[in-house]
């Protein structure tokens, strides 16, 4: 995570921009091949999840279309840095979504579960490094409160005004000793 120290010892959050710029082209670029039939790798496995998880309210094509909106607010939302804290409740309903296949349906996900996944499971495990990804870059905006003032000096190199966390100091014998 970037972050700048002050010299008071407060440390000022950011988030990497080009970090979150490939995440939301990614998310945008995946959201937008939803919107078309049958252009999407991950169309089957995420209709039949969908329809898995609303017990059948929601057929495919439903399924599929509240999928390429999520994925693609998520997306507009990342490149430019709007609402982090809905993009981040987003996210992890997305992500959460996207990790149900290997137990709804394992027959899809694994070869033999859980130590040799199919490709479309491999499809799924590469998203432990979106959660990676977004947990660097929306999480500082989600455990920090918004300075009050739009002129702050805590802003972030990305234009968010944060306020900044205070380093917590070791405790050392000496330093106990002396109080």
């Amino acid at each position: 995570m970037s972050h700048d120290v002050r010299r008071d010892g407060q440390v000022v959050y950011g988030s990497p921009v080009f970090l979150r710029l490939a995440l939301g082209f990614v998310y945008f670029h995946f959201g937008m091949l939803k919107f078309f039939p049958d252009l999407s790798p991950a169309e089957m496995i995420a209709t039949q999840t969908v329809m898995a998880v609303s017990f059948h309210w929601l057929d495919a094509n439903s399924a599929l279309f509240v999928l390429a909106i999520m994925e693609t607010l998520i997306g507009v939302f990342l490149m430019f840095n709007w609402w982090p804290r809905v993009t981040f409740t987003l996210f992890i309903f997305h992500m959460i979504g996207t990790f149900m296949p290997l137990l709804v349906l394992p027959e899809f996900t694994f070869k033999i579960a859980p130590l040799a996944p199919s490709i479309e499971g491999q499809y799924i495990l590469k998203n432990l490094v979106f959660v990676a990804a977004g947990w660097t870059v929306l999480l500082p905006h989600v455990l920090v409160r918004r300075a009050r003032s739009p002129q702050s000096e805590n802003a972030s190199s990305d234009g968010v005004s944060l306020d900044v966390m205070p380093i917590k100091q070791p405790s050392t014998p000496t330093a106990v000793a002396a109080k």
